[in-house]
């Protein structure tokens, strides 16, 4: 599928977001188009958005063995060149909601490849509610390939590139009504009042 005129490349991204791999490798191919983030949401002019609108994937098994995808697909580790990471796509927020119900999210199931039980952890951790970041996703092919540096260490979500990949071969995971029928419903499922 081409990029068209409605899914215009985003400018370089110097920024990754650390995600499981089975989480990215859904995003890349189209199965999910949704994120599921307890904060790192700031409120500017009235309007709701994340702290990166735009990011790399950035692939970890850290934690997902313990709390689990209900996909079986789980991609193993990429067997790569020492000390560098395969970045599978770039993902860019079109929606953000809060939900601060939890069974808003069962709506939401065909969206997402994590089983029910994380979905509630995440939900109920320290305080109810998620936000919820619809994303259009670009798959890169090939997956631009980055130095993993010391800043990429550790359970954390945001880490810097340190020099952001090149924006070429990339291929929108869907088409333009898909992506729209899916915002669509992210954006039917927002709570009245965010925190």
């Amino acid at each position: 599928m081409a990029v068209t005129a409605e899914q215009p490349i985003p400018p370089p991204c110097p920024i990754a977001f650390k995600e499981w791999a089975g989480v990215c490798s859904a995003l890349a191919d189209g199965r999910q188009s949704l994120i599921l983030r307890k904060g790192g949401i700031d409120e500017s002019a009235g309007e709701f958005r994340p702290e990166h609108p735009a990011f790399w994937l950035y692939p970890t098994h850290l934690h997902e063995a313990q709390q689990g995808l209900r996909d079986s697909s789980v991609p193993e580790p990429i067997p790569d060149e020492p000390g560098m990471i395969p970045l599978p796509a770039l993902a860019v927020v079109e929606e953000v909601a809060w939900v601060d119900r939890d069974e808003v999210l069962e709506g939401l199931a065909d969206q997402h490849v994590w089983t029910e039980e994380t979905v509630r952890k995440r939900f109920h951790y320290k305080r109810p509610g998620l936000w919820v970041l619809g994303v259009r996703v670009w798959r890169a092919e090939p997956p631009p390939r980055v130095a993993i540096t010391p800043e990429h260490a550790g359970c954390k979500s945001w880490v810097p590139l340190e020099e952001p990949p090149p924006m070429t071969g990339l291929v929108p995971t869907l088409d333009p009504a898909t992506l729209a029928s899916r915002m669509a419903r992210i954006r039917a499922i927002a709570a009245p009042e965010a925190p």
